[in-house]
């Protein structure tokens, strides 16, 4: 009788052990921290201008100091986008 509840909890327990194995070993999804096209406004046109990664709350400038924003539309860029800037 013994043997035949260790032959039954035995993989019962392993398989127990592996879900919670499964879901205690899942990262975290990072919540839009792809890097983001920036642009800036020159001469009436949306000119591509680097890229932000949007994860901080500084705003994004590029080198020399130069607001970059975001399109919000095809032909408006005044989505304020945030640091870091990227070439």
């Amino acid at each position: 009788m013994r043997n035949l509840k260790f032959k039954f909890l035995l993989p019962v327990a392993a398989f127990m052990l592996a879900i919670a194995a499964a879901f205690a070993s899942q990262t975290e999804e990072q919540a839009e921290s792809a890097l983001v096209q920036g642009y800036i406004y020159q001469n009436g046109v949306c000119v591509p201008h680097g890229k932000c990664d949007n994860t901080s709350s500084f705003i994004c400038t590029d080198t020399s100091g130069r607001q970059v924003f975001g399109k919000n539309g095809p032909t408006s860029c005044s989505l304020p986008l945030f640091m870091n800037w990227q070439p």
